[in-house]
């Protein structure tokens, strides 16, 4: 297994992962260290779409609320999102100070 670790984008929302090949996201955690109170938004974007416009049909959590120092887990307990070659994790905060893990292997 291998991992991806980063900040959260603000303002717009950023790849924080992008499959090479397939691939099997294990897990992934979203912690908010900022200091203050923060929102929290994810997609799953197909290689052939990107990011933006009708972003909704991409939408896995939706301003999800993070006080400061709490985390959020995406996929845990055994749950598996494949993805294939180029598909991505996008993610935006409301402020800076979102970091992420995710933790993949290849299929």
């Amino acid at each position: 297994m291998s991992i991806a670790t980063g900040t959260v984008a603000t303002g717009t929302a950023a790849a924080i992962y992008t499959s090479s090949g397939s691939t099997a996201i294990t897990w992934a955690t979203f912690t908010n260290y900022s200091g203050g109170a923060n929102t929290l938004s994810v997609y799953v974007v197909p290689a052939a779409d990107v990011a933006g416009g009708a972003q909704n049909e991409h939408l896995v959590l939706d301003s999800d609320p993070l006080n400061d120092t709490e985390s959020f887990n995406l996929y845990a307990g055994g749950e598996k999102l494949l993805l294939d070659n180029g598909d991505a994790i996008f993610a935006i905060s409301s402020v800076s100070g979102t970091a992420y893990v995710v933790s993949y292997t290849s299929i």
